[in-house]
């Protein structure tokens, strides 16, 4: 069977007009947030119990399984490697890896201390991908999609606390290096333009994501915008933030959840704004299906 090609721009239908609509999602999504913090909506800071912690990681595994089984007719035939290094990039894409040592090294100016930094979410997220792609042929359906995520939620939790303390000599080593913040929100133009621009990085794994389930999804257009919306949001963890953390965050539950509702909308606003950016200026053929829409 010949294997089409999701990056060859012969099959983007009109590549000016998507590249564009991608900017102006990342624009808008990312308005959703700062125009709630500027309206005075609580940046959350939460603290939560382990078994929270272990159910958010729950759901971000889910699904990373979920995309690695709609993703499967255009990865079947790439190895294990590949996968993995594909789950991985849109992981710590949608995750804002690199964008959160970006914007730490602008505000602070301790450029060296959060390139440090990002060694740990690093390795998490590269564990998380390699037990997903491991685990995913054996999911068959729902049930055993559920028990697979909570096991490598599981195994996350731990490496999330496994990996801070293995690192920790290392961060507390360079800890000399790090410098307070030199600004605070509203900030100054350049930052925000910063901010703006790293968040390219989530826009690229919404489009990654996107591209690579695109003809696993139900015929239904609308459908398809939801659920790659509910994906990104899922993988992010602002759905499990809302739903877990929102006790754990500010004075009150409402707090918490009107605090993380910042980053619920931003996400949400994000996945379908790619997907239907991609639905009207992508994939120049539908592929062959049983049924109408």
């Amino acid at each position: 069977m010949q294997q089409t090609a999701p990056f060859a721009l012969s099959a983007v239908r009109r590549p000016g007009l998507l590249s564009a609509s991608l900017v102006l999602a990342g624009a808008v999504a990312m308005s959703v947030h700062v125009g709630l913090l500027a309206a005075g909506v609580p940046f959350p800071l939460p603290q939560p119990p382990v078994w929270a912690q272990w159910l958010n990681e729950f759901f971000m595994a889910g699904a990373l399984l979920a995309f690695l089984k709609l993703a499967h007719p255009s990865m079947a035939h790439r190895s294990i490697m590949a996968r993995t290094i594909i789950a991985f990039v849109i992981m710590a894409a949608i995750q804002e890896t690199l964008r959160v040592g970006i914007m730490s090294g602008v505000v602070t100016g301790a450029w060296a201390y959060s390139a440090i930094g990002l060694i740990r979410p690093l390795i998490r997220v590269a564990i998380v991908a390699l037990s997903c792609v491991v685990a995913v042929r054996w999911v068959l359906g729902i049930p055993s999609l559920l028990i697979a995520a909570l096991a490598i939620g599981a195994i996350s939790t731990a490496a999330r606390k496994l990996v801070a303390h293995a690192l920790e000599p290392l961060i507390q080593h360079f800890a000399w290096l790090a410098r307070p913040d030199l600004y605070a929100f509203p900030y100054p133009f350049h930052v925000t333009v910063a901010a703006y621009l790293s968040f390219g990085e989530a826009v690229a794994g919404a489009v990654l994501m996107t591209v690579l389930i695109w003809d696993g999804l139900p015929r239904s257009r609308s459908v398809r915008v939801l659920i790659i919306a509910f994906l990104v949001a899922l993988l992010k963890g602002v759905i499990g933030n809302t739903l877990l953390y929102s006790a754990f965050t500010g004075e009150s539950v409402l707090v918490g959840v009107l605090s993380w509702s910042q980053f619920l909308l931003e996400f949400l606003i994000l996945g379908a704004l790619v997907a239907r950016a991609w639905d009207v200026f992508g994939r120049d053929r539908e592929p062959a299906r049983v049924g109408a829409e």
